[in-house]
């Protein structure tokens, strides 16, 4: 069984926490985690020069590869980026007592 982190760069706590917990009603994910960002470093606007930063932090989703279409679907609504960062990472080695646990918390 493989299960994912869906990983979303927010631009605050309070977002993080909102699209979270929208995701969790819907149960498309089992859980989250909000990891606070020291600094993100990046070119604004788009082919220019200038280097940016901000901070915000990471909201890491636990869930099944099947549901990653669904939830980046609802961070596009929810967030306030036009084209916010949602990537996903495939995790192994996970003991089968915490995979039926996030099984059963899923649609």
């Amino acid at each position: 069984m493989k299960i994912i982190w869906v990983i979303v760069s927010c631009n605050t706590t309070n977002e993080a926490k909102k699209i979270g917990q929208e995701l969790l009603k819907q149960r498309l994910v089992a859980c989250f985690e909000i990891i606070p960002r020291l600094g993100a470093w990046f070119f604004w606007p788009p082919k220019k020069n200038k280097i940016e930063s901000a901070k915000g932090c990471l909201l890491v989703l636990f869930t099944l590869p099947k549901y990653f279409a669904k939830i980046e679907k609802v961070v596009k609504k929810l967030h306030s980026d036009e084209t916010p960062f949602v990537g996903s990472i495939e995790l192994k080695h996970i003991n089968a007592k915490y995979v039926k646990w996030l099984k059963g918390e899923l649609k």
